[in-house]
């Protein structure tokens, strides 16, 4: 079992303050479960990223545009991996 979290508080991204370019706080974690077989010949996970959802600007482009960009939804998968 393995897991990580990350927090950020309020940010503004810019010198002037703008709607577009701050964000209140960030929150993601992230969960892996797996087992190991004896000799490590295989091995097999459930992970997931962003596991709360949690959708914030992490920064932008202060051109004319007012462009940002998010971070990555939450992403659920399912690894295994043999050794031969």
């Amino acid at each position: 079992m393995f897991t990580d979290w990350a927090y950020r508080s309020k940010i503004n991204f810019f010198l002037s303050r703008s709607a577009e370019f701050s964000d209140d706080k960030l929150l993601e974690g992230g969960l892996r479960f797996g087992y190991r077989a004896p000799g490590e010949a295989w091995e097999i996970a459930a992970f997931g990223r962003n596991i709360l959802s949690d959708r914030s600007l992490e920064g932008g482009i202060d051109f004319n545009n007012l462009t940002g960009f998010v971070n990555d939804p939450r992403t659920l998968g399912l690894e295994v991996k043999a050794k031969f």
